[in-house]
């Protein structure tokens, strides 16, 4: 048997384990036509989910085959709505560097009040590992059906819900400097706020117990964005375990559907990982300074992974009867004494 041979089939059953440990799939993609619904019990399935909302002000929500809408109705200066969802019921873990989870949306700024207030009006996004706990419903899919989020205490929404949803959130602002922060279990107090996945103590029902703290230093691309009404984007939010102990987060607004638009802003950092495990998420927007209505018609949302896998027994089993074949086929091919 020739050396070129040998390495050959070594090359072969090297890659043939190298393919059985890596699992690129498509773990979510929600076109709104498969059954999703509003503040309804999270049970999701590979293409459909319930979107839960928790509102400052009073909020706007509804779905139909063409995708989700939703914002704040007639505010009084500042406010803030958010969208939050399971998308799996099988969590996924970075365990392996280079593991990701990668978290995109299409929207259209109808209204072109989406980012439109005062300068730290924003859109949030933000992945989580719920502890297989969905956020609080408010039954009855209509306008307005939100968990209220306040400083008030003695909430009954103080505990259960989100409160122990842990993750990244990333901010798209209208102008400063945008940023990627944690989302700790919110352990204490007794207000609603807890309820909140996006705010970081920003404002009144944002969470505080305990606060989020930003990771690591931010490469960041613009400092402004100014969206045109009835125009299409894309946000890719994208989680990487880019070393042991260590989370790559990065934020990107393009312009279009899909991501080979030009990219409007973008977030990048690294810093120490404090969960690895998502299963949750949260799409948010938050008006400032104004009383403008800030509305978001999402119509698509889509969540894949990489996650390399230990490859089964089977591989191991397939690799070492390859090296046992080439050890007897090598063998048999020496000449006799």
């Amino acid at each position: 048997m020739t050396t070129n041979f040998k390495t050959g089939v070594l090359l072969t059953l090297a890659l043939a384990a190298s393919h059985a440990a890596i699992a690129q799939v498509t773990v979510f993609s929600d076109d709104f036509a498969d059954g999703s619904t509003i503040n309804n019990v999270s049970s999701p399935t590979a293409d459909s989910t319930s979107y839960d909302f928790a509102s400052s002000k009073t909020g706007v929500e509804s779905i139909s085959g063409s995708g989700l809408t939703f914002g704040l109705a007639s505010t009084t200066g500042s406010g803030f709505v958010e969208a939050q969802a399971l998308f799996t019921t099988t969590p996924l873990t970075l365990g392996t560097t280079g593991d990701y989870v990668d978290l995109t949306y299409t929207f259209t700024d109808t209204t072109g009040n989406l980012i439109a207030g005062g300068p730290n009006s924003a859109i949030f996004t933000g992945l989580y590992q719920s502890g297989g706990v969905a956020p609080y419903s408010i039954s009855g899919g209509g306008s307005g059906n939100a968990v209220a989020l306040s400083a008030t205490a003695g909430s009954s929404f103080a505990t259960g819900g989100t409160a122990l949803w842990q993750g990244y959130v990333g901010n798209i602002l209208m102008s400063g400097t945008p940023s990627i922060y944690t989302r700790p279990q919110q352990t204490g107090g007794t207000t609603s706020a807890n309820q909140d996945l996006i705010g970081n103590g920003f404002g009144g029902g944002t969470y505080v117990n305990n606060p989020g703290s930003t990771v690591g230093s931010a490469t960041v691309l613009a400092t402004s964005v100014a969206l045109t009404a009835g125009d299409v984007y894309t946000v890719d939010y994208h989680l990487t375990l880019s070393s042991p102990g260590n989370i790559t987060v990065s934020d990107d607004l393009f312009s279009g559907a899909g991501t080979g638009g030009t990219e409007i802003q973008s977030v990048t950092t690294t810093g120490t990982l404090t969960t690895s495990t998502f299963d949750g998420l949260a799409v948010g927007i938050r008006n400032s300074g104004t009383s403008l209505n800030p509305q978001m018609d999402i119509n698509q949302i889509t969540v894949t992974s990489d996650i390399q896998a230990v490859p089964e027994p089977g591989t191991f089993v397939l690799f070492g009867g390859g090296l046992s074949f080439l050890s007897l086929a090598w063998r048999r091919r020496q000449p006799r004494a």
